[in-house]
């Protein structure tokens, strides 16, 4: 009678366990499963059937955990679970990877990019609020608060890399509209041309390189003076990448002058 009570629990326990077996996945497919038991997880759940707490299960399940192989969740795939059998992996949603960056998405950044600058300029010589449209601008074109911007700008010496939204922008409208005072006597405001303004741009691209959710593009690109109609090259390394809202942005932007002897 004993070993019959004890054999009747025994397979209880082992229904209810398997209940709350949930597989965690990870991209490479080598997450294990683990249990679920917060009151959060348990209500992502809604078709599983009601249950109540039960201290001698939970601590028997704990037990349990070496002989069955379920390991503890990765603290970055918490949430990030689907109700399956033992053993049978699916992968979430969440987790699947961002649509590949194409050829034709980087041209029309690379159009948006020129077409910004231009029209930045024309607000400008026209005396409008030409730092509204350079932000409006510099929100769609770079990764600024969606990843990290490697900017090497082509004329800053002083203060090379612009790592901030900030700081880019006092490259693009000047540090005296941006009032920023440590970067005064360097930025004179390229994407205005230092008062000059630039009537357009044209992007030479000498290779795109498309690599899944990045792609990079080399060449140059010659800008037209506004004032003087006199043409400026210069060279170029850009990297996109699709961000979370599913957009292509800026994350690498490398200028500098043609070398001269």
């Amino acid at each position: 009678e004993p070993r019959h009570t004890w054999d009747q629990a025994r397979r209880r326990l082992e229904r209810r366990h398997s209940m709350l077996t949930f597989t965690l996945l990870t991209p490479s497919l080598n997450a294990r499963p683990a249990v679920l038991t917060s009151a959060a997880s348990r209500a992502s759940a809604p078709h599983m059937m009601a249950w109540k707490s039960d201290t001698s299960i939970g601590s028997a399940l704990r037990s349990s955990r070496d002989t069955l192989g379920i390991g503890q969740v990765p603290s970055n795939l918490i949430g990030n679970v689907v109700p399956t059998s033992i053993g049978k992996e699916l992968t979430p949603a969440s987790v699947a990877a961002p649509a590949a960056v194409t050829e034709a998405e980087v041209l029309e950044c690379q159009a948006k990019w020129a077409n910004a600058i231009a029209s930045i300029s024309s607000v400008y010589l026209e005396e409008g609020d030409f730092v509204a449209a350079a932000g409006e601008a510099a929100g769609e074109l770079y990764g600024y608060g969606h990843h990290n911007v490697l900017f090497k700008p082509t004329k800053a010496t002083e203060h090379p890399f612009r790592p901030t939204a900030e700081e880019a922008m006092s490259y693009f409208v000047g540090a005296e509209a941006m009032k920023n005072d440590a970067f005064k006597g360097e930025d004179a405001g390229f994407a205005i041309n230092g008062g000059r303004g630039w009537k357009d741009v044209t992007f030479r691209n000498h290779q795109i390189d498309l690599n899944g959710a990045t792609a990079q593009a080399m060449g140059d690109y010659v800008f037209t003076d506004a004032t003087s109609g006199d043409k400026v090259r210069v060279e170029y390394t850009f990297g996109y990448k699709r961000c979370g809202d599913g957009n292509v942005r800026i994350y690498l932007h490398h200028s500098s002058v043609p070398y001269a002897a």
